[in-house]
């Protein structure tokens, strides 16, 4: 895993000073290493975190006639399978790297290659033959790869931060983006919070020519159609398909030269993950606990998991105290503003892990958006206007989220009458043969939620601290297989994780299997008391009073920390994690 960033276009005079500059900010990506690359037009650099092959996978990477150059942000988790057949085809590989296989596959295959790379990766590959940069982002959005492109010039990086660094984009807000921060916690992708800066949506590539800076852009995998392998295909019994692909994933995300271990809360879709480490590995498993032992503490279950599994177990207690002391280095960790109260306790999940040794951290991601475990998500699935020709938007389902209705009901009480009448949400367009209503639910949560907040939060976090995260629930052929099953019987009204308790018997131990589905919960009020003691000022007298968003009426209120904290993250909370974001920045907005 690493932090990667470059520039193409006409003008190259100062493009080894920018990627350089771009670099520097993402030291924590990559403390292992650095490269770049510079040739005509194009300039790319990579900091790299050494997972596989230590000592001999230092990159840019070339291809052995030099015509191809690679700096990757990845992890290929089919490289040793996916060499053995570039290798039989003739090609010479100079590395053990996972990443070389990239090289051999574009050489065999052009960019249809990302179709056979099983893993997460964000990467650039310069092509000087044929003057292109390929850019190409994982199909689940695990990696992160931002853009900038204005005056012929593209501009890209693992960070926002990066990106500002280089000096060719401005910091200037996005209101429309600031809108939907406040009714989300995060800004959905591909947009950002930064006017001109945006994500390479999951599963697209874009090339871009080195000679006129002309880039177009495609995805290559699509979440409800996806091209079907043969382990997708013909199942009558889905549940034994989705154990028989977990055994499988198994082996393939362990693979490490570093120590790895995992993130367990006792709940189902991490202890899948710590058996699938348990069996195929040796790791230590890693919890989180509050002061006091409230009754959201989920240790006692976690270290039940971890001791049947035959993992070593560690633990972090988090108190109100720790929460502001780490707040602002929290902040500037996530690289762009998510304000979710999880957050602190990825971070300190990350930052025990590191403490321990451990490179890489396997988490649960993505069992409550793909096996239905938001009640809330069920409910609004028979609210919405389930007609095929009929566009579905993510108002439509985030209007029966308790916290979206609350942030709703209060948002126009404390904003300016101009900024609260922007509405927020993007339409999933009508398709002329649109799958069933659940699997255009499923993507958008997928689409949204997942990725701009679950995902985003726990990569950034981590990488801040030196440590990968793999998501193994989101492999995507495990992905291909649940959709399947979700096409062939729709099981979004049965009892939560239905699918997957039933995939998973003889995986876990029983008490692990029926373990209640229970909502990942944090001491909110505690917490909040803490950082709004600590930090009430930034909202009192910040850029969103100072720029006409918040009344001033409504910026006292917020810094109070106490206003829509019934459900889900405050307005309080948002409002002071985007302040303190903004004072983070290289550059104040114009």
């Amino acid at each position: 895993m690493c932090g990667i960033s470059g520039i193409v276009g006409r003008s190259q005079q100062a493009a080894v000073r920018r990627v350089t500059a771009m670099l520097a900010s993402m030291v924590a990506r990559g403390p292992d290493g650095h490269g770049i690359h510079h040739e005509p037009g194009v300039t790319v650099g990579i900091r790299r975190l050494s997972i596989i092959d230590l000592a001999g996978g230092d990159q840019p990477l070339r291809s052995p006639d030099g015509s191809l150059t690679l700096v990757a942000n990845a992890e290929i988790y089919n490289y040793v399978e996916l060499r053995r057949t570039l290798q039989a085809k003739g090609h010479q590989f100079r590395t053990k790297s996972d990443c070389e296989v990239i090289i051999h596959a574009y050489e065999e295959y052009g960019p249809d290659c990302l179709t056979r790379l099983r893993g997460m990766f964000a990467f650039a590959l310069v092509d000087t033959v044929r003057r292109t940069l390929l850019l190409a982002r994982d199909r689940m959005g695990e990696k992160p790869l931002y853009l900038y492109h204005d005056d012929g010039i593209l501009a890209f990086a693992s960070s926002v931060r990066a990106l500002l660094r280089s000096g060719l984009a401005p910091v200037r807000i996005d209101y429309r983006a600031l809108h939907d921060y406040f009714h989300y916690q995060y800004v959905p992708e591909p947009r950002t919070l930064v006017e001109g800066v945006w994500q390479l949506p999951a599963g697209h590539l874009l090339i871009a020519d080195t000679t006129n800076g002309r880039i177009t852009e495609r995805a290559y995998w699509h979440f409800e159609t996806p091209g079907r392998s043969e382990e997708t295909s013909g199942r009558s019994e889905p549940a034994g398909g989705l154990g028989r692909e977990l055994e499988r994933i198994g082996p393939l995300v362990v693979r490490s030269d570093v120590p790895i271990g995992v993130a367990l809360s006792g709940g189902i879709d991490s202890s899948v993950v710590a058996a699938l480490v348990a069996s195929n590995s040796s790791g230590a498993a890693f919890s989180l606990g509050y002061a006091g032992r409230p009754a959201v503490d989920e240790r006692n279950a976690a270290h039940r998991v971890a001791t049947e599994l035959g993992l070593d177990f560690h633990h972090v207690e988090l108190s109100g105290s720790d929460v502001a002391g780490t707040f602002d280095e929290m902040v500037t960790a996530l690289d762009h503003p998510i304000a979710d109260m999880a957050s602190f306790g990825y971070f300190a999940l990350a930052r025990l892990a590191s403490a321990h040794g451990v490179k890489v951290l396997l988490h649960g991601h993505g069992g409550d958006e793909l096996f239905w475990g938001y009640r809330w998500v069920r409910g609004a699935l028979s609210a919405v206007d389930h007609r095929p020709d009929r566009p579905l938007d993510r108002r439509q389902l985030y209007a029966h989220s308790e916290a979206f209705k609350l942030t709703a009901r209060l948002l126009p009480r404390l904003c300016t009458r101009g900024f609260a009448a922007l509405s927020p949400g993007e339409e999933i367009a009508a398709e002329p043969d649109p799958p069933p209503v659940s699997l255009r639910v499923m993507r958008l949560l997928t689409d949204t939620y997942l990725r701009s907040n679950g995902i985003a939060q726990t990569e950034r976090l981590s990488m801040a601290t030196g440590v990968e995260v793999r998501l193994p629930l989101l492999d995507h052929r495990f992905v291909e297989l649940v959709v399947a099953a979700q096409q062939a019987r729709d099981d979004s009204a049965d009892p939560p994780k239905t699918r997957l308790r039933q995939a998973v018997t003889g995986l876990l131990p029983a008490f692990a299997v029926r373990r209640p589905k229970r909502p990942f919960a944090t001491p909110t009020r505690q917490w909040h008391r803490s950082l709004f003691a600590a930090y009430h000022e930034r909202v009192d007298d910040g850029w969103l009073a100072a720029n006409g968003i918040l009344t001033r009426d409504g910026a006292r209120r917020l810094a109070l920390g106490t206003c829509g904290i019934g459900n889900g993250t405050s307005l309080s909370f948002k409002a002071l994690v985007f302040e303190t974001w903004l004072r983070s920045l290289p550059g104040q907005p114009t």
